[in-house]
């Protein structure tokens, strides 16, 4: 019994190796996608072959250290020796934090360009929208709503969301962005409204779904398209409260 049960357990091992052996191939074609919206940077990539399986994906609690790790945690999921093999990628553009929204659009725009493929971003409020409309009455599920982020003596950030699609094969929820995310002023009444809320190790896996299903629908989305959102400035946000 013992040995049978360390048999298991061993080949059950040489499973799992085989499989990482097979992780990465030659032919393989990857949808990679990068959120920096936070102070936690989210890495995913998936094999177009296996549309249905997240190959890989992993969020690291980096800080404001971005600036020395992005290209280091890229590589700890896809190695750059595959980046040639990259079909497409997704990036959330903001709005977050200035500097490290801007560092890895700078990233994806320049991979995008040099292996000359489609660049497709939305928004980190976007995003959240499949995980926050559920906060809705179920009689209000299928009507626009807000996503609101209070600033600091700076006013409030909002983006307006509806559902328009559900997806039941690939579990990909389609939202129209009715309004993006800027600023507006905190006297503007804006209901229904939910309020933001990061998850990045979901909202990661919503972004490659939505490069999955911008690849299916064979969208063109040119890098030189994708610029970040910056609701604030950070030099002076005066009069700009809509």
């Amino acid at each position: 019994m013992e040995q049978a049960a360390s048999w298991r357990r061993n080949s059950k091992v040489i499973t799992i190796v085989k499989s990482l052996q097979n992780f990465y191939t030659l032919n393989s074609k990857y949808l990679l996608a990068l959120h920096s919206c936070s102070e936690s940077f989210g890495v995913a990539i998936k094999d177009t072959k296996n549309p249905e399986a997240i190959l890989k994906s992993e969020v690291f609690n980096i800080g404001r250290s971005l600036s020395n790790k992005l290209i280091s945690c890229v590589e700890k999921i896809l190695p750059r020796r595959f980046w040639k093999q990259i079909l497409r990628i997704g990036i959330a553009n903001g709005p977050g934090s200035f500097t490290s929204t801007r560092l890895t659009i700078s990233m994806a725009r320049t991979i995008a360009q040099q292996i000359n493929c489609p660049l497709d971003s939305m928004s980190c409020f976007h995003l959240m929208a499949p995980r926050l409309y559920k906060h809705l009455n179920q009689n209000q599920i299928w009507n626009p709503f807000w996503i609101k982020d209070d600033l600091p003596r700076r006013g409030i950030v909002a983006g307006k969301y509806q559902l328009f699609k559900i997806h039941k094969e690939s579990d990909f929820h389609e939202f129209r962005e009715l309004i993006s995310p800027h600023l507006i002023s905190s006297k503007k009444e804006i209901n229904p409204s939910i309020n933001a809320s990061n998850n990045i190790k979901k909202d990661i896996i919503s972004l490659i779904n939505f490069s999955q299903h911008c690849h299916n629908l064979q969208v063109n989305s040119h890098w030189e398209k994708t610029l970040p959102i910056y609701p604030t400035s950070p030099i002076d946000n005066k009069n700009k409260n809509l």
